[in-house]
């Protein structure tokens, strides 16, 4: 009997942290609320956080590469004993033969139109799915990259070409995408925002505390950089401001990242050795739970940790620790001016701010509430063009995809 199942791809590249990795697994696990059956592909080159996906995903994990948010550069490299031009060679043509046989109805691109190094361009162009959707956090970059990678003229019409919805994972009220970056209206008119991939999270700061088994008068302090790479400077910061507000807080939950370097793992593990009321996991799958308990968190300002800071209404410090990127500065620092959190700037932590931040953070605490942001609940397949509940195919014909092969 042939399979009915609605199928569907989820690319992310890859990752040197886990927002990628994670925002993906949320648009699965909303997919399969579903009353609909759903065949579920992840093609991938993450190497970490891949537990977060709903165990009915299928990874077709593609070869990694490691880079590094260094200012110099971001200094790719293979996980393989291969040639840089070898591994994306590698990538692209695994690319290109699973979408050939898969067939997808749907292709959800996470963030990068061509695919890194155009590794999706073969796939796009030969028309191997039906629709694609194009994902976005809502900060993309600073406006000249932006307008350089998405808007440009010579970008904008392959992307409106290949692309018949452009799905903004945030809300407009807090980032308008289209207002903020110059973009052409025929884009502008693809965009369909969701709301933040996440919801109110249902248990109370007591509830969560009992679960955690956290005592009810414990000052907790939590504090996570995603992924964690190129993050040790930070964390040492941070840790030089904790021990000298030690006095200030009981228990402490410091969650380095799966991608922080050893050396730095190391050296953060030695600075808390002596303490047993501070608790180092390099992981943890959901933080939610924490961060509804805690009395501050200290985060990095990635779009799916602040997602998880509105759900929760956490008492924030986010710090931007981005150093090639404006993303995560520019979200932060919308978020700031709706009240809903503080944000400290990496040179700054790095100089000692958060000597006086984190004090000032714990005596007078913030209480947001951005549930209004969030994702409204519901299956994710109302925000995908065809399918009995999606939304109006915007594809329009061209030389490269011919309108018989839609």
């Amino acid at each position: 009997m042939p399979d009915e199942r609605r199928r569907v791809a989820l690319y992310w590249h890859n990752g040197r942290s886990l927002g990628h990795t994670s925002s993906t697994a949320k648009v699965a696990h909303y997919l399969l609320r579903s009353p609909e059956p759903y065949s579920i592909a992840g093609v991938t080159g993450a190497y970490r956080g891949l537990d977060l996906l709903p165990a009915e995903v299928d990874v077709v994990k593609i070869p990694s590469f490691a880079n590094f948010d260094d200012p110099t550069g971001w200094n790719l490299r293979p996980r393989l004993a291969v040639p840089e031009d070898v591994l994306h060679r590698v990538r692209r043509d695994l690319i290109t033969v699973f979408l050939d046989h898969y067939r997808p109805e749907v292709l959800l691109s996470d963030h990068i139109p061509r695919g890194a190094e155009d590794e999706l361009v073969p796939a796009l162009e030969a028309g191997y799915a039906e629709h694609a959707v194009l994902t976005l956090r809502g900060v993309l970059f600073d406006r000249a990259k932006t307008t350089r990678e998405y808007f440009s003229p010579d970008q904008s019409p392959w992307i409106l070409d290949h692309y018949c919805q452009f799905n903004v994972h945030t809300h407009r009220e807090v980032f308008d995408l289209a207002e903020y970056y110059d973009v052409p209206k025929e884009v502008a008119d693809r965009l369909h925002y969701t709301g933040y991939l996440a919801e109110p999270y249902p248990f109370s700061a007591a509830q969560s505390r009992e679960a955690l088994g956290i005592d009810p008068d414990a000052r907790l302090v939590v504090a996570a950089m995603g992924g964690g790479q190129g993050a040790g400077g930070l964390w040492r910061a941070l840790s030089a401001a904790l021990q000298r507000r030690r006095g200030q807080f009981d228990r402490a939950l410091l969650v380095p990242g799966p991608y922080l370097e050893p050396g730095d793992r190391l050296a953060l593990g030695q600075l808390w050795a002596e303490d047993p009321g501070v608790e180092i996991r390099d992981y943890e799958p959901d933080l939610l739970p924490w961060l509804r308990a805690c009395d501050l968190f200290i985060g990095a300002a990635g779009a799916n940790m602040l997602g998880e800071v509105l759900a929760t209404g956490a008492n924030t410090l986010a710090i931007p620790r981005q150093l090639r990127e404006s993303e995560q500065h520019i979200h932060s620092e919308r978020l700031q001016g709706l009240g809903l959190l503080r944000k400290a700037d990496r040179a700054d932590v790095l100089a000692g701010a958060l000597d006086d931040l984190v004090p000032r953070a714990l005596a007078d605490p913030l209480a947001p509430d951005g549930t209004r942001y969030l994702w409204d609940g519901g299956s994710y397949d109302r925000h995908l063009p065809g399918g009995p509940v999606g939304t109006r195919c915007a594809c329009t014909p061209s030389g490269a995809r011919p309108a018989a092969e839609r």
